[in-house]
């Protein structure tokens, strides 16, 4: 069955005005926001566990430099594990993030595969004993002012309407628990969702865009674990960085150039994304961002920092070990576009 975008928008609309509002300055705004852990039990079904240390690094950091943390939905994996199970796992990591809500910096946001926490009484039993009287909200708007101008950005972990994950989540989660989890614990296959599913993330990507554009707000969201920057994913920006270096390389060619465009075309290889994964409009507006997931099976994360006056796709490198910045605006001209 296919999605009904008509029922996405409807449900977006209802999460944005149920939603719990921020209001703050943009230029004092220093949120970092992570999505889609899918912490599990530690064994093969678990996709948190290669990125569990550099999730743990990226926290002293934004710790240290007084960010506060949103977690977008999707933080525990309870489709596939009870939450006693999860909980008692991960209790180091917990307390990572304790030190956020200690001083008030933590936000938490409910997604389909940790929709426990919509239910108090699974909030009081299971996170009530580390973080007391948390919140946990479908949804939270950033009221961003700047002298006359209002920038509203929904934070939302994206799955609101959808088929699958929304609508009939209950069947997905039967099929999750006692089919798929044997099947990815024996052979280390991941779940099939918008995830790993082309198609899937392109009908979702034009969806949270399209809402955006209708509302002329920002959105920011989790669910597909695919990082979109501004309404650009990575391998958009890879592809325009291709078609300037192949323009210079007919005018003046180089090795170096040359090499360059080698690698760019072999990353494009490596993460398997084709023209169909792009938003279909021609000058998208800067409306739509997806902070990607920390659940990549290399052990990399993926995030959104919201700090210094401006917006900015991170990646922390399991490999390197290091913070980079993939992508940067300026929140001032999100402001004015609006």
């Amino acid at each position: 069955m296919a999605e009904r975008p008509d029922r996405i928008q409807r449900a977006l609309d209802r999460s944005y005005h149920s939603a719990s509002r921020i209001q703050t300055d943009p230029d004092s705004l220093r949120w970092i926001i992570f999505s889609d852990h899918h912490r599990g039990t530690r064994d093969g079904a678990d996709d948190f566990a290669p990125c569990e240390k550099n999730y743990l690094k990226a926290l002293r950091h934004y710790e240290k430099e007084g960010y506060s943390l949103c977690l977008l939905g999707d933080v525990e994996e309870f489709w596939e594990n009870t939450p006693l199970h999860v909980m008692a796992k991960y209790r180091n990591v917990l307390q990572a993030e304790k030190s956020f809500f200690d001083k008030g910096r933590l936000h938490r946001i409910w997604g389909n595969h940790d929709d426990d926490w919509r239910v108090a009484g699974q909030i009081s039993r299971h996170l009530g004993w580390l973080f007391p009287k948390i919140n946990v909200h479908e949804g939270i708007v950033l009221e961003l002012s700047r002298g006359a101008k209002c920038l509203e950005i929904l934070l939302v972990h994206g799955h609101q309407g959808t088929l699958n994950s929304d609508r009939l989540a209950w069947i997905s989660r039967l099929f999750v628990r006692f089919i798929w989890r044997n099947i990815q614990r024996l052979f280390r296959v991941p779940l099939s969702t918008p995830a790993n599913n082309i198609k899937l993330k392109s009908a979702h990507d034009q969806a949270m865009y399209n809402w955006a554009d209708r509302q002329d707000k920002v959105i920011i969201c989790g669910h597909t674990h695919h990082p979109v920057f501004m309404s650009f994913t990575h391998a958009d920006r890879i592809r325009q960085e291709l078609t300037f270096l192949q323009s210079q390389q007919q005018t003046t060619p180089s090795e170096e150039t040359a090499a360059t465009i080698a690698e760019l075309e072999k990353k494009l290889l490596q993460i398997q994304l084709d023209e169909g994964e792009s938003l279909d409009v021609e000058h998208p507006k800067p409306f739509y961002f997806n902070s990607g997931c920390c659940s990549y099976g290399d052990g990399d994360i993926t995030g959104l920092e919201l700090a210094d006056g401006q917006i900015r796709l991170i990646k922390w490198s399991a490999k390197t070990k290091e913070r980079m910045v993939l992508g940067t605006t300026e929140l001032k001209y999100l402001l004015d576009y609006c």
